[in-house]
């Protein structure tokens, strides 16, 4: 069985390697979070967003959006980690669950991601990071 803690912090490998391809540099550095925004906006900016663009263009399946959900959310966990300890868990909440716990503090990392494909600026990850990294220094 695989350690959830092991396959984040190889989701985040994943994440260093796939952003290289783009031109962005992941080097687990606090401001490394605003190349995962920008990664973010690349993607997002390159779906589909209405039916006559879903009708010319290949949007990705729900599984790919996924997976670079858990590659770009756990670069972000694996980020808070070092700065500020923690550990990965699933938790059983609308179905797996990935969760970095921090001392008291729970954040989702990956879902924070997936929300951010799909929903735009709104849903952004440099200042998701910024947010909780606030409440852990409290």
């Amino acid at each position: 069985m695989v350690d959830i803690n092991d396959m984040m912090d190889a989701y985040a490998q994943d994440a260093v390697d796939y952003a290289a391809k783009l031109n962005k540099k992941l080097d687990y550095s606090e401001k490394s979070i605003e190349a995962v925004e920008e990664i973010c906006t690349l993607l997002y900016n390159s779906l589909p967003k209405n039916f006559l663009a879903k009708f010319f263009r290949k949007s990705p399946n729900e599984e790919t959006i996924i997976q670079i959900s858990k590659m770009l959310g756990g670069y972000t966990g694996e980020v808070i980690k070092k700065h500020y300890g923690g550990s990965w868990d699933v938790e059983d909440f609308q179905g797996n669950t990935i969760v970095l716990t921090v001392g008291e503090i729970k954040t989702f990392p990956v879902g924070k991601v997936y929300k951010r494909l799909k929903n735009g600026p709104e849903d952004n990850v440099h200042h998701f990071y910024h947010f909780v990294t606030r409440e852990m220094k409290k």
